[in-house]
């Protein structure tokens, strides 16, 4: 009986995982803060539409690039430095979790160009499975799952989705896409999320419940925007071109007659 029960217990924590981890990436939660606008060199940075509030801080600012700690993210996956975990000693399923979606608009100064965009994201997850000599082992899971869209006149023009699944330790990710094309505006959408469960060994008469426990959360969020400045042709260099031009037609007038 407590085999089939475990085994119960297992698919359950399987089966809830793997719907939490296609559900949480798509879930969001209203931020609180002031609406974001911050200039540099290259680039302005707002919220996006959807997203009227959030929290970042300026890393870096220049003509090259514009890095920012993504702090109200890190702040809800991280459960305000609280931690997210799950704890369960009697056989009940125990789980946790939290996901914040943001985006925002990056418009482009004239003479500039977006070169490539990077987001680094730092977790730190525990699992600890309760095991006895007498029972089946009890579960414990983790997930966190990343996206990043980039956004260009309602097409998408840039993704890149990662996860990472049951990290004992400490890990790293890592999103990023080139941007090769000149865009004067884009949108910038990321979907962030983090989720645990456990599930202990009940007491069994002989010994009292033995523990079952499963963390993850966010320790760091940097987005990098990487820019270039794009040489703006002299006046000289047009008049070349449309010279140039005006001697080709007139050699093709002359083919023709």
């Amino acid at each position: 009986m407590k085999a089939r029960m475990k085994v119960s217990m297992k698919v359950s924590i399987k089966a809830t995982a793997a719907g939490l981890a296609l559900g949480m990436i798509f879930l969001g939660t209203s931020a609180y803060a002031e609406p974001i606008h911050i200039e540099s060199e290259a680039l302005t940075l707002d919220n996006g539409a959807a997203y009227a509030d959030d929290r970042v801080t300026v890393l870096a600012s220049s003509g090259t690039v514009l890095q920012l700690s993504l702090t109200e993210l890190l702040a809800r996956n991280n459960n305000a430095g609280a931690t997210w975990s799950a704890y369960d000693d009697q056989g009940n399923y125990q789980q946790a979790g939290a996901s914040y979606n943001t985006g925002y608009q990056l418009t482009v100064r004239e003479g500039y160009r977006i070169t490539s965009i990077d987001w680094n994201l730092t977790f730190a997850g525990q699992l600890q499975q309760a095991t006895s000599p007498l029972d089946p082992p009890g579960q414990a899971a983790n997930r966190t799952a990343e996206g990043m869209q980039l956004i260009s006149n309602g097409n998408v023009v840039g993704s890149d989705a990662r996860f990472i699944d049951n990290l004992n330790g400490t890990g790293q990710l890592q999103l990023s896409f080139a941007t090769p094309d000149w865009y004067p505006a884009l949108g910038l959408e990321l979907q962030s999320g983090v989720w645990m469960a456990a599930q202990g060994i009940p007491p069994n008469g002989i010994l009292p419940g033995l523990p079952s426990f499963a963390s993850m959360n966010m320790t760091d969020a940097v987005l990098t925007i990487h820019t270039v400045m794009v040489p703006v042709p002299e006046p000289s260099t047009y008049a070349m071109l449309l010279g140039g031009l005006a001697l080709v037609g007139a050699m093709a007038r002359r083919r023709r007659d």
